[in-house]
């Protein structure tokens, strides 16, 4: 009997989990069968019928199986479990992936990977004389003037954009937008790697899918950004470093190097890692491997700044004084704790129980002898972390959790190793159900609060850089400038059209920049999303009669976000009478 009830339990777990599925995706369903009707649109009810259903299989199961339960094969199936986890970490980036460059940073990453491809590192600014002579600058979002003049560098740090210069050399052109979900992948295996040497393949294996599930990771593995690959940097860096010897703490060096090349504001982080690495017997020569190993990163760093901006102390984002501010402080520390609870729930703070009570699970083989003082150096990692940004410039949206996203994966190994450790003081019949339960529930609660703050949209959103570009490629003169600040580099990018940005033209000058572009040969075109209008009239609208646009856009490519071109010269013809409909085009 117990035998029928727990593969009829198992079964009704697998349909009811199947029947969420299928209300996610379709919305629902009913039919009707000899006059009775069944439907079902809620899919949180069979989702919960399918966890009730499971764990009470797994319970039935495990209560005599001996050395066969669940809970044994959780640790015996936790690579293959893990491997799967990164394996849809990588799906899921590509699927709803950003692969087009625009605003700010994506373009500045993608179009400074094709600089170093192409093995330089300044663009020439065709904009650069009439920018002189007005004292505007001419560079686009992501660059900042060179100090060559007529030309520009950018100002994201290079690591990054070389890991995909490197992608462009072996896969041609398309290969940059799959580092980043590569780099994601390899970060949630390298999660369960440190979570197996830490404590056990369980602890691992719960931090991996965890990991593949959280909200800011799934939503920073979308965009061709610098955070993934950072964090996958320093977790390589920590899985090392848990191993004794010489070599695995040069490499960690190495590891650490790389990740300073990619976010050089996070140097603070190599003394961390360094006095850890000088635990046990070997700790002189490890320390000075581990130096060894960092050095190349920080000389790299040094040498391409002062290359770039004139001074090894400069970065592109401008000097210390001007990044950091003790007044910064009290807000930040009052937005980044929160938004770490709000999006990762406050399970995330059992990490900080973990220096009292992880200990290694007792069956693992591999895993180290003492997890507690480990757990404590991983949680001071955290808080140089966090103090490093809280002088940093203030952010008002959760996006920016980003910037933490390094301990967020070692935090979830803390905190798996925690909930593991409570388990082996509970019947071994009911650990296989916990384990499956946490992992469930809170992957999914994880996956619907990305949904539910638009991660699976943005990349629909952002399709309109390229779209809008390529049609300018075709709809505007050879000649034109285009006056624009979100898209200035993804219209030089996709419609091949000089570019100058407006929030660097002063108020009152709006005009004379126009008649300045004429002068010089260019049609003037003004390019406004449709958030960015009521500041542009804002800013030129009282001084400029261009700064008004009272007239209607040459062309309006709808979508998600309007974007609306406008033609200065459309202005006069419109107070004479004349009236157009602007060419309307999608850009979905």
């Amino acid at each position: 009997m117990t035998r029928f009830l727990k593969h009829a339990l198992a079964w009704w777990a697998a349909i009811s989990f199947a029947v969420a599925l299928y209300d996610i995706v379709t919305g629902g369903f009913h039919i009707t069968i000899a006059g009775l009707r069944i439907s079902s649109f809620e899919a949180y009810k069979p989702f919960r019928n399918g966890i009730a259903c499971a764990c009470a299989a797994f319970w039935l199961r495990d209560r005599r199986a001996a050395d066969n339960t669940w809970w044994s094969r959780i640790a015996r199936w936790s690579l293959p479990i893990a491997i799967g986890a990164a394996g849809v970490s990588v799906l899921l980036a590509i699927r709803f992936g950003i692969f087009t460059a625009g605003g700010s940073d994506s373009y500045g990453y993608v179009s400074q990977a094709a600089l170093w491809a192409s093995e330089r590192v300044t663009v020439p600014e065709p904009l650069a004389p009439i920018g002189h002579a007005l004292g505007i600058i001419t560079a686009p979002l992501g660059y900042r003037p060179a100090s060559v003049a007529g030309a520009s560098v950018p100002t994201y740090a290079p690591g990054y954009p070389m890991l995909m210069a490197v992608a462009t050399k072996l896969a041609g052109k398309a290969a940059v937008y799959y580092v980043v979900p590569l780099c994601a992948g390899m970060a949630v295996l390298m999660t369960f790697l440190v979570g197996a040497r830490f404590a056990g393949s369980r602890t691992g294996m719960i931090a991996a899918i965890l990991l593949a599930c959280s909200p800011i990771f799934v939503f920073q593995s979308l965009e061709p950004m610098s955070d993934v690959p950072v964090t996958m940097w320093f977790m390589i860096a920590w899985w090392l470093l848990l191993y004794d010897g010489t070599l695995p703490t040069a490499g960690a060096g190495l590891a650490t190097a790389a990740a300073i090349l990619t976010r050089p504001n996070l140097v603070l982080l190599a003394p961390v890692l360094g006095l850890f690495a000088l635990r046990g017997k070997q700790r002189v020569p490890r320390g000075l491997w581990f130096g060894l190993g960092v050095l190349p990163g920080i000389a790299a760093v040094a040498m391409i700044d002062r290359h770039m901006y004139g001074t090894a102390s400069m970065s592109g984002y401008g000097s210390l004084s001007e990044l950091f501010d003790w007044r910064n402080v009290v807000p930040n520390l009052q937005r980044y704790p929160v938004w770490l609870v709000q999006l990762q729930t406050p399970v995330i703070l059992v990490a900080l129980v973990a220096p009292f009570v992880s200990r290694r699970e007792p069956d693992a083989e591999r895993a180290i002898h003492d997890p507690r003082s480990v757990a404590v150096w991983m949680i001071a990692f955290g808080v140089v972390l966090l103090i490093s940004y809280l002088f940093y410039g203030v952010f008002e949206d959760w996006p920016y959790l980003r910037f933490l996203l390094p301990v967020i994966p070692l935090l979830l190994v803390l905190g798996s190793s925690v909930f593991v450790t409570g388990l082996f003081h509970a019947p071994v019949a009911l650990r296989g159900a916990a384990v499956f339960t946490l992992c469930v529930l809170l992957g999914t609660w994880y996956l619907k609060k990305a949904d539910a703050i638009g991660v699976y949209a943005i990349g629909f959103s952002e399709r309109r850089y390229e779209s809008v570009g390529r049609y300018l490629a075709r709809a505007l003169p050879p000649k034109a400038a285009v006056l624009t600040v979100i898209e200035s580099g993804s219209v030089r990018l996709y419609a091949d059209r000089a570019t100058l940005r407006w929030d660097e033209v002063p108020a009152g000058k709006l005009d004379v920049t126009i008649e300045a572009l004429r002068t010089s040969g260019y049609a003037p075109f003004i390019l406004l999303e449709d958030w960015e209008e009521s500041m542009f009239r804002a800013r030129f609208g009282r001084a400029d009669l261009a700064g008004r646009v009272d007239w209607p856009p040459a062309i309006e490519c709808y979508g998600p976000i309007t974007v609306r071109i406008y033609d200065p010269a459309d202005r006069k013809r419109y107070l004479a009478g004349e009236r157009w409909l602007p060419k309307i085009v999608p850009h979905m």
